[in-house]
């Protein structure tokens, strides 16, 4: 009769390693022959107990013998049934596309050079991508400078707006252009100053940038802020010295804003000096001679001034004013009747009181 070792040794069938070494030895100690020298029964136990512990603690006798244990006769054939499924499922898995062959071992030059494989195949995607969008931003921004230079202010916006990305080189420009479209054309003036806060964050070169600080300037001034205004207009000529038309601007403030008669007439001068055909700043140098109470220099200015620009009444009715402080009754009569005659309104009670003429509106 086949032997049940797990009742032998009073244990379950799902007993573990330890728990089969416990209880043989447990049994050991009362059946060992040096206990019962005089037993052939001891002996026997003892015996029967060795098989059962060395067939259960060993997994490979022990699989074998749970079969047999649970299939009788028929363990040889289940044994043979299960390698087949085994063999069977271990074929199909093979076959599979998630089966992953046993790592294979590579030598040190080739993990290097496979290394090196994969790190150049990484360089040479990012660099075609990172040459693709530089040259498509690039080329939106040149679209959008074509149109903005035809007056195409619409498709300007949008292809210079197409062109933002880190990777344009054009970018502070880019946002210069639209920032001056929001506040010319469309008269955007919060989305302009987006713009322009958005052109100072991609590092601008000075020429850029003193074209941002002047637009802002223009929004400072448009917005009724004349202190910021000035500031700005003194940044930009800060990083563009020569920028003419931030000095303009600065002059027209201290002149009519700020009555700084002889700050104004500096910028004006710097403005002239820089380009002697500049009517506009020579006009506003004549008027600012005037305010100092340099009547004589007021006359040489506004005589250079018409030598370039004729038919422009504000100019004799500069040169009137100061010839009447000079007393030269004479010239600033004429000079008087001149602006009247181009739609000067102050020139006519100059014309009645001062002169004695009696002309009508």
């Amino acid at each position: 009769m086949f032997e049940d070792y797990y009742k032998l040794l009073g244990i379950d069938y799902n007993a573990d390693r330890k728990t089969i070494q416990k209880a043989f030895h447990n049994l050991a100690k009362l059946y060992h022959p040096d206990k019962n020298p005089d037993s052939a029964e001891a002996a026997e136990k003892f015996k029967q107990l060795s098989e059962a512990y060395i067939t259960l603690s060993d997994p490979q006798k022990k699989s074998k013998y749970d079969l047999k244990l649970r299939y009788g006769d028929y363990a040889l054939f289940v044994a043979k049934a299960q390698k087949r499924r085994y063999t069977a499922r271990k074929a199909a898995h093979r076959t599979s596309p998630f089966y992953y062959r046993k790592k294979v071992a590579f030598t040190r030059q080739a993990r290097i050079l496979g290394s090196i494989s994969i790190a150049a195949i990484i360089l040479t995607v990012a660099f075609t991508t990172v040459f693709f969008t530089r040259y498509n931003a690039q080329f939106d921004f040149q679209k959008g400078l074509a149109n903005y230079h035809n007056k195409r202010y619409s498709s300007a916006y949008f292809n210079l707006k197409e062109s933002i990305s880190p990777l344009n080189p054009y970018l502070a420009a880019a946002h210069l252009l639209m920032a001056e479209i929001c506040f010319h054309q469309q008269k955007d003036l919060s989305l302009s100053r987006n713009h322009i806060i958005k052109g100072y964050q991609a590092n601008p070169s000075d020429s850029i940038n003193a074209r941002l600080l002047y637009l802002e300037g223009k929004l400072d001034y448009q917005q009724g802020d004349n202190i910021a205004a000035y500031q700005k207009f003194k940044e930009a000529t800060d990083h563009l010295p020569n920028f003419d038309s931030a000095t303009y601007r600065m002059g027209e403030l201290d002149l009519f804003v700020f009555a700084r008669f002889d700050q104004a007439l500096i910028h004006f001068q710097t403005l002239v000096k820089h380009n002697p055909e500049n009517h506009q700043a020579v006009l506003a140098s004549a008027y600012c001679h005037q305010k100092l109470g340099q009547h004589q220099m007021a006359i040489s200015q506004i005589d250079q001034f018409m030598s370039m620009q004729e038919s422009v009444g504000m100019a004799y009715y500069i040169k009137a004013i100061s010839a009447q402080a000079l007393q030269m009754k004479n010239i600033s009569c004429q000079n008087f009747l001149e602006a009247n005659n181009l739609g000067v309104p102050a020139a006519l009670d100059s014309l009645n009181s001062y002169c004695g003429m009696s002309i009508t509106r």
